[in-house]
């Protein structure tokens, strides 16, 4: 489920919790059988942040570990549906609420109880998002003992439970011995962006409605027990009509090589089509094993699917067929129990606590030019590149980022920035937001526009943007 899970960082540094806590909220509303896709806002702060929130909204004078702001009135145990009308016109999102964590607290009672923070602010997460689903831990009845159920549960599947130890101890991570190389490829437009933030469980690569939005290549790390997953994400094979475009084209055919498998996503026609075919014919030149993915089920009749599965199984001899909706999260976990298959005994690629191998500053360069995809229409986008030109952090962790967004024409630069500044202002706004969202800290984004003409067409500009083919 495709939940959207903002954690808000008030503290100094980079919040080190986000894909904790986003794991521990998602795997909660999982096991609470919650099917609507909702939106939880989290703030990690200190006993003041908290206490001053707890003074204001509730009127008790005191520091505490956790808060939690329900929308709704919910009943324990009935998740929200659409019946409920509590869905957000605008969002499409439902809005359960917001949590807040003091995390000095916390280290308190993770050092009280002799367990780790991570344990700590799991427990109060799931706490937290059962009082958001209509649980009530101050009544003292049955409701407080299956509501202490639930949480055990969650924690368990998440191998964090919350009982007391001997002497403190931090988790054991597990040693990875196997990993593997998965490229994901296919035509502009058919979802492997969003495959591959589905399969790690993080917004890694960027998305929109628009072909041809990825347009480097990007490793998504997942670690899963003794398993390194490293997803490589690549530009659609399309036919290329600039440098830009060749250098795309030139990103997959090398990605498909030196792998340990390969999954070809298509969607569910009937029809190979010639970038299909060329992908096949790289694959049974290369002799990589791949697996035929067919995204977008949700769109299509069963019969429809079984057509398009038995045309592919005649055009080329895959290792299997997974048919997958990556953007209702449907058949990931079996596309993943398939892909763990071709990991190879040996040490992991990447360090444990790395989600991808992209630089914080090219992400949210990306980030912002999504959201140009997002906003504008046809042409433009896909003549403008994004450059972070200042990315610096304060004391109190603020981030301060400097960003220019070059387009091709003078007239395409009236057009981003809008009338008054309205659209350049949008635009801003929506990427400031995701990316304080994937860095966990405030961030103050300036943002301008210049006109370099004819970019893509000029090799220099395309490599002093980033796209080179070594990367």
């Amino acid at each position: 489920m495709n939940h959207q899970i903002a954690i808000d960082w008030e503290l100094s540094g980079v919040n080190p919790y986000r894909p904790l806590l986003t794991r521990v909220i998602s795997e909660a509303l999982a096991q609470q059988n919650v099917a609507l896709p909702c939106e939880i806002d989290v703030l990690l702060t200190d006993d003041t942040g908290i206490h001053e929130i707890n003074l204001e909204q509730r009127e008790v004078d005191a520091a505490t570990d956790v808060l939690s702001f329900p929308m709704f009135e919910l009943t324990a145990g009935t998740p929200p549906t659409k019946a409920d009308d509590v869905l957000d016109p605008e969002t499409g999102l439902c809005p359960l609420g917001d949590i807040v964590i003091s995390l000095e607290h916390a280290t308190a009672q993770a050092e009280e109880f002799g367990h780790s923070l991570r344990r700590e602010l799991a427990y109060l997460a799931v706490h937290s998002v059962l009082h958001l689903l209509g649980y009530d831990h101050l009544d003292e009845g049955e409701q407080k003992r299956i509501m202490r159920a639930r949480e055990e549960s969650i924690l368990e599947t998440l191998d964090l439970t919350r009982e007391e130890e001997e002497t403190p101890k931090e988790p054991m991570e597990m040693t990875i011995t196997r990993s593997g190389m998965i490229t994901l490829c296919g035509r502009p437009n058919v979802g492997k962006s969003t495959l591959t933030n589905a399969l790690v469980g993080e917004k890694v690569a960027i998305v929109s409605r628009k072909p041809q939005t990825t347009r480097n290549r990007i490793c998504a790390i997942l670690n899963r027990g003794d398993a390194q997953f490293v997803f490589v994400d690549t530009p659609g094979l399309h036919k290329p009509k600039s440098r830009l475009g060749d250098y795309m084209v030139e990103v997959v055919r090398r990605s498909v090589a030196d792998v340990d498998a390969v999954l070809l996503l298509v969607e569910p026609i009937p029809n190979v089509g010639a970038p299909e075919q060329e992908l096949i014919d790289r694959i049974r030149q290369l002799d990589v094993p791949a697996v035929l993915v067919i995204n977008k089920i949700d769109t299509v009749a069963k019969e429809t699917l079984l057509t398009v599965m038995n045309v592919y199984s005649k055009a080329y001899a895959f290792a299997a067929i997974v048919p997958i909706s990556a953007k209702n999260h449907e058949g990931v976990d079996d596309l993943l129990a398939v892909t763990e298959h071709f990991l190879a005994p040996g040490p992991q690629l990447f360090p444990t606590d790395m989600i991808t191998d992209q630089p914080e500053r090219q992400i949210c360069a990306e980030i912002l030019r999504e959201k140009l995809l997002i906003c504008m229409d046809k042409e433009i986008p896909h003549g403008t590149a994004v450059e972070i030109t200042k990315f610096s952090e304060r004391p109190n962790g603020l981030l301060d980022l400097d960003a220019t967004i070059y387009c091709e024409k003078a007239s395409h630069k009236g057009m981003i920035i809008g009338k008054q500044g309205a659209m350049l202002k949008k635009i801003s706004t929506y990427a400031r937001e995701d990316i304080e969202r994937f860095m966990g800290t405030k961030v103050y984004l300036e943002t301008w526009v210049k006109v370099k003409e004819n970019w893509r067409d000029n090799l220099n500009q395309v490599q002093n943007f980033g796209y080179k083919q070594d990367s």
